[in-house]
């Protein structure tokens, strides 16, 4: 929609705007410009104010009762004070108000009401999602992910368990944070790949574009730059950052592809467990001590077994009936 005029704005802002031009405003402030305008707006204010202030402002009686009501509901009374006092500070008029929480609120959390929903994304499975933002998400097998149904103005914060990648829409003002039980990523705008599988003792990120930083619980930061991977041990709380020369390898799960890259067969073993949901049974060690280099885009476990035994002289039968693949090596002039 057209951008209101500077003139309506103001009157709005100052009280003293008609329910016509109220609603045109309120419309324009659900809108991405006008979400960006008002949250600067709201911030300048209370920049102009120092905390005796805000108690004062906190005091008077808000424009609207029913809205007061509905914050009074919602959150606690010290965030009561700080939001009260910004909608005061600016005088905002009750029609307005109402159709500011009306269509606004349908996209972001105006007043820390959330509700948050969940995605399970089971063995043998994988799936692709956008949130009301723009940003794209590819959640990965045996994965968790919790997100707000409407972001907040301040932020926007998801919960991770497991793997996804995250294609993120830019908002300065509004960071990403993909919260890792823990450590978290802050995000302005960009793509990366992150495994956060709670029976790992790592945490992986890597990053194709943009910045991100991983944040630990103790606040120490650690950014990352495009074609940097991020090794983050949760026993030792130390954090490596490496060139990543096969950045599009990791990802590639995401277009329905198995890549791997020196890969010990343990952690093959656990791939395959997650993306086709079958379990693993290694009757001789000595098949642990090989490693896979493979990439293919056959979906068929059969295939991709098949594919392996080229690599090492290691023999993975499959029984479809008990789901379970049996390792063991090949036996001298035996494929």
């Amino acid at each position: 929609m057209n951008r209101p005029t500077d003139k309506q704005i103001e009157e709005v802002l100052a009280g003293v705007a008609t329910p016509e031009d109220a609603k045109i405003v309120a419309e324009w402030f659900a809108t991405e410009e006008g979400n960006t305008y008002l949250d600067a707006v709201m911030t300048r204010e209370a920049e102009c104010l120092n905390a005796e202030t805000a108690e004062i402002y906190v005091d008077h009686i808000i424009p609207s009762e029913k809205m007061y009501h509905q914050i009074q509901k919602n959150i606690s009374r010290k965030q009561i004070k700080r939001i009260c006092f910004r909608v005061a500070a600016i005088l905002i008029p009750v029609i307005f108000l109402v159709g500011l929480y009306l269509q606004i609120n349908s996209r972001v959390d105006l007043f820390g009401t959330t509700e948050y929903e969940e995605i399970r994304v089971a063995k043998g499975e994988r799936i692709q999602m956008m949130f009301q933002d723009g940003t794209r998400v590819y959640i990965n097998s045996d994965s968790w992910l919790k997100y707000p149904k409407k972001f907040g103005l301040g932020k926007r914060e998801v919960f991770l368990v497991g793997e996804a990648y995250f294609v993120v829409a830019k908002n300065k003002k509004r960071p990403f944070i993909v919260n890792l039980n823990g450590p978290s990523v802050h995000v302005l705008g960009t793509s990366f790949d992150v495994q956060a599988y709670p029976e790992n003792k790592d945490i992986v990120i890597c990053l194709d574009e943009g910045h991100v930083n991983l944040t630990l619980s103790s606040a120490k930061e650690y950014p990352l730059l495009p074609g940097e991977k991020l090794i983050y041990n949760k026993e030792s709380d130390r954090c490596q950052i490496i060139k990543n020369n096969y950045s599009k390898q990791v990802s590639m799960w995401k277009d329905n592809v198995i890549s791997f890259k020196d890969t010990p067969l343990a952690e093959v073993v656990k791939v395959l467990n997650r993306w086709y949901n079958v379990n693993f049974k290694i009757e001789d060690e000595q098949a642990s001590k090989y490693v896979y280099t493979l990439t293919s885009d056959n979906t068929i476990l059969e295939k991709v077994l098949q594919d392996l035994e080229k690599i090492a002289p290691v023999k993975f039968e499959y029984d479809e009936v008990r789901k379970e693949v049996t390792v063991r090596m090949k036996q001298d002039g035996k494929k």
